[in-house]
């Protein structure tokens, strides 16, 4: 999907690890807030509990991968140590959330002490939507920022990747309970407080299905303003979403495998079905990212800079052999 470039550096665009990253960290963050507005508005318990905690532990995923895209992992914590960098504010984010993710999430298990502390409970809901929140808009924030590259600038990019983030975030809580459930039904001596099944598995499907409605219309209107009214270069990388190199993967892997197919899947009353459409949400917001990333790979050059970068060694060259 992201074709090759003669002059493409390392330090010139990002790999399949941070769209990795930015699926489950999204996705993660996501379920945070649905699992906290569900239980500050509809009650204790509406998600399970098997879901809650997945939340915490995507976004810790996530955190591994970006750590290894961003290379020297033994060096990461310089990462939390410029409050100015929108790096080091996604970190703290990420962490914050995980923290208060994994205690809300501890609340249903009914063995802790603490579980019946409804007050505490619902203040570890609100930090997890909040920060769940900042942790599910984030990658887009990072890549709105990037001016030159013609496919990301703007807000746009922002609000598909919130709306992505919730669609997955949804179907991960959908799945989480059917295998809540079938675990629940094998080991019955665990002490967990039991999630309102019924209120997940009837209300979450035609949530999903609205925002993956509302997923699809943004993401055509997206590629359109791109195309027709904005710079040539926006129109370009527009274009091999359209009818290049990314138009099969994106039309085929995403609007259809991943956002239209799932639609009909979902509404089918029949739970296996509503499980495999779940999972292709889950396979099309991987593409999605896998796209948007190396779709970063087209870029705006500075004058005199691809010149300047042909001229740099590849790594291979002889003289550079001899000092081996």
């Amino acid at each position: 999907m992201g074709g090759t470039d003669p002059m493409s550096h390392k330090h010139d665009s990002w790999g399949w690890m941070l769209a990795v990253d930015f699926f489950f960290a999204g996705m993660g963050g996501a379920m945070l807030v649905i699992a906290g507005i569900a239980d500050l508005f509809l009650g204790t318990g509406m998600t399970s509990v098997l879901g809650n905690l997945l939340g915490a532990l995507c976004i810790g995923l996530g955190a591994c991968l970006l750590v290894l895209e961003l290379g020297r992992p033994f060096q990461s914590w310089r990462v939390f140590m410029n409050p100015k960098a929108i790096l080091t504010i996604g970190a703290w984010s990420m962490v914050l959330a995980m923290g208060a993710g994994i205690i809300f999430a501890s609340f249903g298990i009914g063995s802790l002490p603490w579980s019946d502390a409804i007050l505490a409970r619902k203040v570890f809901a609100v930090v997890s939507v909040i920060f769940g929140l900042i942790v599910a808009t984030y990658p887009g924030i990072l890549l709105a920022r990037h001016k030159s590259r013609p496919f990301w600038t703007g807000a746009g990019i922002m609000s598909l990747f919130v709306i992505s983030s919730l669609v997955t975030g949804a179907a991960a809580h959908i799945v989480s309970q059917f295998v809540f459930d079938a675990l629940a039904s094998i080991v019955t001596s665990w002490q967990i407080v039991d999630a309102s099944s019924s209120v997940v598995l009837d209300g979450l499907p035609y949530l999903t299905v609205a925002l993956l409605v509302l997923q699809f219309i943004l993401w055509i209107g997206y590629i359109w303003i791109k195309k027709t009214g904005t710079t040539e270069r926006e129109a370009n990388a527009a274009d091999r979403w359209i009818s290049g190199n990314y138009a099969m993967h994106f039309k085929g892997g995403f609007l259809f495998i991943g956002t239209l197919l799932p639609i009909v899947l979902i509404l089918v009353p029949i739970n296996l079905i509503q499980v495999f459409g779940t999972l292709l949400v889950l396979v099309g917001g991987v593409v999605m990212r896998l796209l948007v990333v190396y779709s970063g790979q087209d870029r705006t050059w500075l004058p005199g800079e691809q010149k300047y970068r042909s001229r740099l060694p590849i790594g291979d060259e002889a003289f550079l052999k001899a000092w081996k």
